[in-house]
């Protein structure tokens, strides 16, 4: 063959080469272009700006952008998935929520009611719960069942076990809570407790010979005492720790002398006195052993306000009887710790609320 010919040949040959490589570009232009649109553009089509296209391919997998494309515009989406409790894995479940109810309903709620596998169906009582200050997961069964119309009340009523009766639903209290543990008609202690040591007060502290107290409330009371003589006001102690068998006889006692309505206002069976704790204390005057005149004095307005400082609750408030399940006692404190008598203080609440939520909750 001719050089002339097989210079032809080849350049013939590149001519295909240069066609083939052509339409095989010009295919994958078009297969990529018309055939196969990429995500950007999809969620374009649906109606995403491009703000949120660039957020919904920085958080979402790949699997999960593919499913966005059986909804239409979400317009919801971005922000729930800037939302701090978002998780990637329920964003199917968020949307279905979401699409179930009100696309302008609050996402963190959703968030929360997904999350917690809350099966009851969305409304105004159930999100008002679950934003409430002291709302518990564990009792929404309880929250949701009670009759009221108000949600404190539901909230306050349930955390406080008042959807039982007084002394129904009994339970061992939790010792290991230490100075935190609850005695009361929902909770009860075992026969010989008694928390940590006990010591006897001294007769600078108490208006009563051979009084015990926890050491820890003893030292803490001291103090209370000591600084309150300061300012020229004289508090003892009348009353500290009782033994079961004490409270037992004293119980019965009142229970006979007065009734069974009488003594469950005014005395705890045994075993639900908190002064079987060692924790728990009726003070008054200087002097004076009778309780009833403790409300009138000088000593009772200063403890009232400078309790909580040392430690101690007024265990028993006024207003808070239907709570606590006992008439008001201005005499009776209880001590905490001074963290906790503070928030309680502060909060205007009862040792039952702060109990649920902060001690019980946490468990």
């Amino acid at each position: 063959m001719s050089t002339s010919k097989k210079r032809n040949k080849s350049n013939i040959l590149c001519v295909l080469c240069v066609i083939l490589i052509f339409i095989v570009l010009l295919l994958f232009i078009l297969y990529f272009c018309v055939f196969n649109d990429n995500d950007e553009k999809r969620l374009s089509k649906i109606g995403y700006s491009n703000d949120e296209i660039h957020t919904l391919m920085e958080k979402l997998s790949d699997s999960q952008i593919n499913e966005l494309y059986n909804y239409d515009y979400l317009p919801f989406l971005e922000s729930l998935i800037g939302l701090e409790n978002y998780k990637q894995e329920n964003m199917l479940s968020y949307i279905e929520y979401v699409n179930k109810i009100d696309s302008n309903s609050d996402l963190e709620i959703v968030i929360y009611l997904v999350n917690s596998n809350i099966n009851y169906p969305y409304s105004a009582k159930l999100v008002d719960l679950v934003r409430s200050k002291y709302f518990i997961l564990s009792r929404l069964d309880r929250y949701m069942k009670y009759d009221s119309d108000d949600i404190n009340t539901i909230i306050t009523n349930v955390n406080s076990n008042l959807d039982y009766k007084f002394y129904s639903n009994i339970n061992p209290t939790d010792t290991s809570k230490e100075t935190l543990l609850i005695v009361n008609k929902y909770y009860y202690l075992d026969k010989n407790y008694s928390y940590g040591n006990l010591v006897t007060i001294d007769k600078k502290y108490d208006n009563k010979t051979g009084s015990k107290l926890s050491s820890v409330a003893y030292e803490a009371f001291k103090k209370l005492v000591d600084d309150a003589s300061k300012k020229g006001y004289y508090i003892r102690n009348n009353s500290a720790y009782r033994s079961y068998d004490y409270q037992n006889s004293l119980y019965s006692n009142y229970k006979i002398l007065n009734g069974l309505a009488w003594a469950d206002k005014w005395s705890a069976r045994p075993g639900h006195s908190e002064h079987q704790t060692g924790l728990a204390l009726d003070v008054g005057v200087k002097g004076k052993l009778s309780l009833d005149s403790f409300e009138g004095s000088n000593e009772f307005i200063w403890m009232r306000d400078n309790a909580h400082l040392y430690g101690f609750i007024l265990r028993y408030p006024k207003g808070k009887e239907y709570i606590t399940g006992y008439g008001y006692e201005p005499w009776h404190y209880r001590y905490v710790g001074v963290d906790v008598a503070t928030y309680i203080y502060e909060n205007n609440i009862t040792f039952e609320e702060y109990y649920a939520y902060f001690v019980e909750n946490k468990m």
